[in-house]
């Protein structure tokens, strides 16, 4: 199969008021056994502050936060997407209870609906937290590292954009459809020709990526600034049959770019 995606990345941006919020929590699975591990994502449809998680009661924290913050444009239509991943491990069995997380947005808090998660005992073979099923939609990500969202007038900050695609899915090429603008910074674009394929993890899950291109940007003035967004047009190829396809043909178009 093929697909055409357009991906639109914003890391501050507006969105309208009018917009419908939905705030969710969701696990990868309901029940587990004790010696198994849960990824449970919270999700918002718009940007939303003051991200306030449950306490987890019942389970220990492995990983997270995970955060991570897109905007998208697919087919002329604009979507964002805003979570935060955890991975949980049980500390007891029985039925445990997610309690609410919390958010606000344009001064309104948003919690999400509790829900339960039932802890088998052990078995012998325990399934990862990230073992799903995979495609298109999602399981390409791109991504804008910011290493400080608060910076001071004309203290450096850097921006690294990475494409992150999951081990069983294949991008054929792409291109640029929109470059980010700085208008209110001084920007110094670092040299990446040489940028290798890597294995990182995403969501906490196995991923390779390519880190696209990276800047560092001295803010000229104070206040709210914007970044303005890196627009890519993508082919996308996901296997109908994974012990047939190949990673080879991938990394080689990959590092063509």
């Amino acid at each position: 199969m093929r697909h055409l995606i357009i991906f639109c990345l914003l890391l501050i941006t507006g969105w309208s008021s009018m917009a419908q919020v939905e705030f969710t929590a969701t696990p990868t699975r309901d029940r587990i056994a004790i010696n198994e591990r849960v990824r449970v994502e919270f999700k918002m449809n718009v940007a939303g502050d003051n991200f306030t998680p449950p306490n987890f009661e019942g389970f220990q924290v492995v990983s997270g936060p995970i955060q991570s913050f897109s905007q998208q444009w697919v087919n002329g239509k604009s979507s964002m997407s805003k979570s935060y991943s955890y991975i949980l491990k049980p500390n007891k069995t029985g039925k445990v209870t997610i309690k609410q997380a919390i958010m606000e947005f344009e001064g309104a808090e948003y919690k999400t609906v509790p829900f339960q998660i039932a802890i088998n005992g052990a078995v012998d073979d325990p399934k990862d937290a990230n073992s799903q099923e995979i495609t298109a939609d999602t399981d390409i990500h791109l991504v804008a590292e910011v290493s400080k969202a608060n910076p001071y007038l004309n203290e450096p900050i850097k921006v690294v954009y990475k494409l992150y695609v999951a081990n069983n899915t294949g991008v054929s090429g792409w291109n640029e459809i929109d470059s980010p603008k700085y208008p209110d910074f001084w920007s110094l674009n670092i040299d990446n020709r040489n940028a290798q394929v890597k294995n990182g993890n995403y969501l906490g899950q196995p991923y390779r990526y390519l880190q696209l291109r990276e800047v560092v940007l001295y803010p000229q003035k104070t206040g709210e600034l914007v970044i303005e967004p890196l627009t890519l047009d993508i082919n996308v190829e996901v296997p109908t049959n994974r012990r047939d396809f190949l990673v080879e043909p991938f990394l080689k178009q990959f590092l063509k770019q």
